[in-house]
């Protein structure tokens, strides 16, 4: 991507290599270069030298508010980039600018997350992917900033070096464009969805609102062991849909598990269609959605958070961290929420080679689990091309099959083996029961809100805790005090970190969550 942004991260660079010298660059230019600073510059160094000037956290905060991002360079157009995750393999991801972008003015930005993310390879054209992508179009016509990551098995939406890799374009993003921090929104379809759950419960403080299309919001859970909480979903507000006949998450067995997560209080808008498994099915939603997340910008310090965890990596929502998780017994109104559902759906487990250009379907790669593909022999490379008495000569010949039988079925598989034709026989697995959650570890909750410089707790596994704490929640020339389940623990005033407040911001990039200091509580 060639875009002027570049004589910024060039200052920055520049900049940055000065080491704390006075005479090249005052307070202003310093802060100016830490906000354009990749990630590869030496912004301790940066942060050193602007608290030596010793300016005042008032304006260094609003020097921050008022960073000026140089115009792009060509709009309306998607351009590939590529990252190092922090498997340090290197990964394509696009970002698409509106034809009527303007540097001056703070953009909405949507994160559209791609299906069948666990598939080995990577797509061969991302550009050409994003181009057909109805997401990209929706925020083409509503002018918003996109960015597309890309994920394959070992870097999924849901693992640490995905979800890192996601995390870290948005804040690229964010470095680069002039991006509306209280307008950042996150869609996909299918694992894409199962994702904006996931994110929902386990790190939303980027996010004002969530699009979840044909999605599944265990998968995370049930597939990568994420210790996800419904409750959790109260924080940000959620556009779901499912279609009667998906073949994966259909609308009778989708339903219950949103009634639960309302139940729970999750600010879900959920909406059932004919159809199947299919972006298709479900496109026409599209202006609806838009309409959706432009009613929904974030409300970055909100009077109230309700949030649960089973992780201290996913103990923050907003201005509220889960520090320590202890195995006390739940307090009373700690209750788990969570739903049994059938698993009925005839799976073989496997992924496909989509690249295949012949006749039948080639076996990409094996599923990790007990499913029918590994019990009855199917190895990596065969080219399946019947199954009982129907030809595949393509994918849909296969999922209409699986329209014709259920779990339990004995079967046979034909498949092409270095160019012998061999049968395989086996059964589907019986239906099996699960709760849509697992729940191997204890998890922590709390419910906590502010008013009148006051901030109210309840815990519930709860031995520790950090309040962040912003001008527009207290006043910070009054007392703050700090009540944790009916007994004060905190009665004083609370002094802005300038050093804390600039980390903070280089941790998010967040220009409005500007944290001015942090309250730490260690409960008895």
């Amino acid at each position: 991507m060639h875009l002027s942004i570049t004589l910024l991260l060039a200052l920055a660079v520049t900049l940055s290599g000065v080491g704390g010298s006075h005479a090249e660059a005052g307070w202003e230019e310093t802060v100016d270069a830490l906000v354009a600073a990749p990630d590869d510059a030496d912004r301790a160094s940066l942060i050193a030298d602007v608290l030596d000037y010793a300016p005042s956290w008032q304006e260094v905060a609003t020097r921050i508010r008022s960073t000026t991002f140089p115009p792009a360079d060509s709009v309306g157009q998607a351009f590939l980039r590529t990252t190092v995750c922090i498997d340090t393999v290197e990964r394509p991801w696009v970002v698409q600018i509106p034809p009527d972008y303007d540097s001056s003015v703070p953009t909405p930005l949507l994160v559209a997350l791609h299906g069948g993310v666990g598939t080995a390879e990577i797509y061969d054209d991302p550009l050409g992917s994003v181009s057909e992508n109805e997401f990209g179009a929706l925020a083409l016509e509503r002018g918003w900033i996109s960015v597309f990551p890309f994920g394959q098995a070992g870097a999924t939406w849901f693992d640490e070096v995905g979800m890192t890799n996601i995390r870290n374009l948005v804040r690229t993003v964010k470095r680069e464009l002039n991006v509306d921090d209280d307008r950042v929104w996150m869609a996909g379809f299918s694992d894409g969805a199962s994702a904006g759950f996931a994110h929902a419960m386990l790190a939303p403080s980027d996010y004002a609102a969530f699009v979840v299309l044909n999605g599944h919001m265990g998968v995370a859970s049930l597939d990568f062991d994420s210790p996800t909480y419904a409750p959790s979903m109260s924080a940000t507000p959620i556009f779901a849909t499912t279609t009667f006949d998906d073949g994966l998450y259909p609308s009778h067995k989708m339903r219950r598990s949103i009634e639960m997560a309302r139940d729970a209080g999750a600010d879900i808008y959920y909406r059932e269609f004919p159809g199947e498994h299919d972006f298709d099915d479900v496109k026409d939603e599209l202006p609806a959605i838009g309409r959706f997340l432009e009613r929904h910008p974030r409300d970055p310090f909100p009077s109230r958070v309700v949030w649960e965890a089973g992780s201290t990596d996913f103990g923050e929502c907003r201005w509220f961290a889960i520090d320590r998780i202890t195995t006390d017994e739940p307090a009373p109104w700690h209750e788990d929420h969570n739903v049994a559902l059938t698993d009925d759906r005839v799976t073989i487990g496997f992924q496909p080679d989509y690249e295949f250009e012949g006749t039948g379907i080639r076996v990409g790669v094996l599923s990790d689990g007990d499913y029918p593909a590994r019990n009855i022999g199917l190895k990596a490379g065969d080219v399946i091309v019947k199954v009982d008495a129907a030809r595949l000569d393509s994918l849909p010949d296969l999922y209409e099959w699986k329209g014709t039988v259920e779990r339990g079925d004995a079967f046979e598989m034909t498949v092409l083996r270095d160019g012998e034709s061999v049968v395989l026989r086996g059964a589907l697995p019986e239906p099996a029961g699960h709760f849509i959650f697992k729940r191997d570890v204890p998890s922590a909750a709390v419910r906590a809100g502010f008013a009148a410089n006051r901030i109210d707790v309840q815990t519930s596994r709860v031995g520790a805790f950090r309040i962040l704490v912003h001008p527009d929640m207290i006043v910070l020339e009054q007392p703050l005090v700090i009540e944790v389940n009916g007994e004060v623990v905190f009665d004083e005033f609370v002094e802005p970190d300038l050093q804390f407040m600039l980390s903070n911001f280089i941790s998010n990039r967040d220009r409005v969550l500007l944290y001015v200091a942090e309250v730490a509580v260690d409960l008895p």
